[in-house]
């Protein structure tokens, strides 16, 4: 097994292999007040026509368009103002050639009018009005179904739900909507040597953090995190953690997954299931281990930080969202930049390249955040997202235009 750690696999290559083994997470209806982020699992259509009735577009007077045909400064048309409405009010009156009513933003369009005089193009004084301008038909008139029609689709099944979206469909009488349920994650942290947060490590002792690392990371890509604490070095407490965590649907460790004598993880998952790949040619985290156990996914994460973070983000991440049956895997914004740099890398390997983006005019600039070790956090919180660098690629030159991954959330300084 330490050998075949060696023979590394492409990402490309991983990846085939692992989306023949996760499976599609069922079906659930949830209210809309709860679904932000949640996926939708198939496609909505609008029940009702958005406005359901014409209305006016601004404050002012709903007029017949016809009446101000020819209408000038020296020529003025003249109008009385039979009626006055608010947004939550309609009209008893018609309106008829020679007459207006006054509306708010977002009152009905009274009989008879077809266009809305804006209240400063217009003059009233003791009920008449003096329009100079001319209108024409519809102006200022929010038709029937101009928004949204009865029966169009609002949002298309795999895609995952925004603020906006959830507006859209409580406006169209959606109150609970078909979501794929969220994967469950049971997140491990193996090594002897890690202690609690909030504990003081002795000489050889380390804080465990990667824990926290992937349960908000699994929040941001839509899974349910569940933490399971820290595990000793130790084969059979591991294989008892394994087995006790495949409540879940998915299981992530992070550490013992290299090939020093008490890295066991990947011995285990062959002797209890099946290893899908060990080792991918990237760095960092390339000593990722990905298998399966009974019908559940193992992801096996390097034990350094900035590593547990690339590869979750190249392959425990996207497959979360997967599971869930989203349309867009890598929910991480991208941004072009320029680099101030020259970046090597070396072929046959993918490198992911920490970067700090500043503008420059109005032109983004990406600077690498020199530091190659995978333990060394604060290169992450340095940086604004991550450069990738594929196998193909013999490095960029300074001034290449180049994509960057932000990081999420957002924290936009450019």
């Amino acid at each position: 097994m330490k050998d075949g750690f060696r023979q590394l696999v492409s990402i490309q290559d991983a990846w085939r292999i692992l989306e023949t083994h996760f499976k599609l997470m069922p079906e659930e209806i949830i209210n809309v007040d709860s679904a932000l982020r949640r996926v939708v699992a198939k496609d909505i259509h609008s029940r009702v026509n958005i406005p359901h009735f014409e209305r006016s577009a601004m404050d002012g007077y709903a007029v017949r368009a016809e009446d101000t045909f020819g209408c000038s400064q020296t020529n003025p048309a003249r109008m009385q103002i039979i009626d006055q409405i608010q947004i939550y009010e309609t009209s008893q009156k018609e309106v008829h050639s020679g007459t207006a009513i006054q509306v708010a933003t977002g009152s009905p369009i009274p009989k008879g009018a077809n266009a809305v005089i804006k209240i400063e193009e217009a003059e009233e004084e003791n009920g008449q009005l003096e329009i100079h301008f001319p209108t024409v038909p519809g102006k200022h008139v929010m038709k029937l179904g101009e928004d949204v029609k009865k029966g169009d689709l609002l949002l298309k099944k795999g895609h995952a739900l925004r603020p906006q979206d959830l507006t859209i469909l409580i406006s169209s009488g959606i109150i609970e909507i078909p979501v794929y349920k969220q994967p469950r994650v049971a997140i491990i942290s193996t090594g002897s040597e890690l202690i609690e947060p909030g504990k003081t490590p002795k000489i050889g002792q380390i804080i465990e953090t990667n824990s926290c690392l992937i349960k908000s990371y699994t929040e941001l890509y839509g899974g349910v995190p569940i933490k399971r604490g820290i595990i000793q070095d130790d084969k059979d407490i591991l294989k008892n953690a394994l087995h006790s965590a495949l409540d879940a649907d998915i299981v992530v460790f992070s550490g013992g997954t290299s090939v020093g004598e008490r890295d066991y993880l990947p011995l285990i998952l062959q002797e209890e299931g099946e290893i899908l790949f060990h080792g991918v040619s990237m760095r960092p985290g390339s000593p990722i281990a990905v298998g399966k156990v009974q019908d559940n996914l193992i992801f096996c994460l390097p034990g350094f930080p900035v590593s547990t973070m690339i590869a979750f983000e190249v392959f425990t991440g996207p497959t979360i969202r997967k599971m869930q049956g989203a349309s867009v895997t890598d929910p991480r914004p991208k941004v072009k930049a320029r680099l101030r740099t020259a970046i090597p890398s070396k072929l046959g390997r993918r490198d992911f390249v920490r970067v700090r983006i500043d503008k420059s005019g109005n032109i983004l600039e990406a600077t690498s955040v020199r530091i190659k070790a995978a333990g060394i956090i604060s290169s992450t919180t340095r940086a604004d997202g991550v450069l990738e660098i594929p196998e193909n690629v013999e490095g960029f030159e300074k001034d290449t235009e180049v994509e960057i991954s932000l990081y999420l959330p957002l924290s936009v300084k450019f």
